[in-house]
């Protein structure tokens, strides 16, 4: 592992401007719905279908960042996704047909985005050994900014140089990606990596044992009952976040508000989730606390903030108030899932736990928004799609509590979290499906 000195804060700014800049512009697809809408005239689930695919591709890609990273390290990986948005946006510029959408905007803009979510993040466990968690803090405070940013840039954007200037913006922006991941330089472990594989083992024998290595575990982790319901739960949660996001501009602007109030609530909520992640942070080691109690209940918080929706529109202070509500309240679930999982799960099988429930959360914003704009169209009540944000997150608090009941008594998790602690330093290690979570190979249950 690389020792901690003054590269790995160059290592550290560079993934904060990666976070910054790529990932967190998937929290401006309700003010893109938007755009989309007035830009092409098409049907409201047809348009729902582009935003919810490109946004939920952070967390569908997690496997393909994964391989990426093994075969290669993290610096292709960074680089890559620069190259993937700015060719994304790019072509997306040319579009005049938004089926096109599909192809140039949600899947290689989008993996773009989850290559770049995955490699900044893996490259300070290998910089940061023993303070991987603080650095990581660090740099998803960049996502936090970004989500405030992003909105707002989008809105000001589309009026100044319309849709598809817009997109050739952001297409130069991402470019600079290509630059931070220029500075992520592979460490010592990544090196000795890649000379043994490139001696002992061929290429296409590593990709294979890559995709191969966890899938029997999968199947065995979703027996068990308490991880099954917590994943039932993320993707409650996850279906129920992607909706917010999505239909909250359009929501406000049909209420009387107009495109740069919409956008401006859901950037708002870009400094509730840089409060949220912080506070949750810390909330969730008080063992008077625990993790899981605070997840289900920043989901119960936030079904009861949705219920009250309709008061929050009434005026533009409301609106700003309700989209710091927001990312206050479901900013800080994505700094639980991790910790939850390790709670969960023998140390064995943490990685692939890990993977799980990424995944299950790409899938649930992949299809939450569609089902919402069909829901909305099939009752022409536009409210329904946050009456169905709100059974989600009643859901997801359910399921929560289900999985905390039912989770087996000992004292395993702490054991469990020692060890990890204590094997930070070896060089022998496992990654997840997402790339994410990194662990030891030779760690005692």
């Amino acid at each position: 592992m690389e020792q901690e000195n003054m590269y790995s804060w160059v290592v550290l700014f560079a993934s904060f401007t990666t976070l910054l800049c790529g990932p967190t512009i998937g929290f401006a697809s309700g003010v893109i719905h938007v755009a989309l809408l007035n830009e092409f005239q098409e049907d409201a689930t047809l348009t729902a279908w582009v935003g919810s695919l490109f946004s939920c591709m952070f967390a569908l890609t997690g496997p393909i960042a994964s391989l990426v990273i093994n075969v290669f390290d993290c610096r292709t990986c960074v680089v890559l996704s620069g190259l993937l948005m700015m060719t994304g946006f790019v072509t997306s510029y040319l579009v005049t047909d938004i089926r096109l959408l599909f192809l140039t905007f949600a899947l290689i803009t989008g993996l773009g985005t989850g290559l770049a979510q995955t490699g900044c993040i893996v490259v300070l466990r290998y910089y940061f050994p023993k303070n991987a968690a603080f650095a990581a803090t660090l740099c998803i405070s960049g996502g936090g900014i970004g989500i405030f940013i992003h909105p707002a840039l989008f809105q000001y954007l589309t009026q100044g140089y319309g849709f598809h200037g817009a997109f050739l913006i952001l297409g130069g922006i991402s470019l600079n990606i290509c630059v931070s991941g220029m500075l992520m330089r592979p460490s010592k472990y990544e090196q000795d990596r890649q000379r043994h594989d490139f001696i002992g083992n061929s290429l296409r024998q590593k990709v294979l044992t890559i995709m191969c290595g966890d899938f029997t575990r999968f199947f065995s982790i979703m027996k068990k009952l308490s991880f099954l319901y917590f994943v039932i739960s993320v993707l409650c949660f996850s279906i129920a976040a992607a909706t917010e996001y999505m239909f909250l501009p359009e929501y406000f602007i049909k209420q009387g508000s107009t495109f740069q109030e919409g956008s401006f609530a859901i950037a708002v909520s870009g400094l509730g989730c840089i409060v949220s992640r912080v506070l949750t942070g810390f909330a969730s080691t008080d063992k008077n606390i625990g993790g899981a109690i605070l997840y289900s209940s920043l989901n119960g918080i936030m079904a009861i903030l949705t219920l009250l929706l309709p008061m929050c529109s009434t005026s533009s202070h409301l609106r700003i108030l309700y989209g710091f509500l927001l990312g206050l309240y479901t900013g800080g679930q994505w700094v639980l899932v991790n910790t939850l999982t390790l709670e969960l799960l023998d140390i064995q099988d943490v990685a692939t736990g890990v993977g799980a429930v990424m995944f299950t959360c790409g899938t649930g914003y992949l299809v939450g928004p569609p089902i919402a704009a069909a829901i909305s169209d099939a009752s022409g009540y536009f409210n329904s799609t946050f009456l169905l944000a709100v059974g989600m997150l009643l859901s997801a608090c359910l399921f929560g509590f289900l999985s905390n009941v039912t989770k087996p008594t000992s004292s395993a998790t702490k054991d469990r979290e020692l060890a990890i602690a204590a094997s930070v330093d070896d060089c022998c290690r496992e990654e997840s499906v997402q790339g994410v979570l990194i662990l030891p190979k030779n760690v005692p249950e």
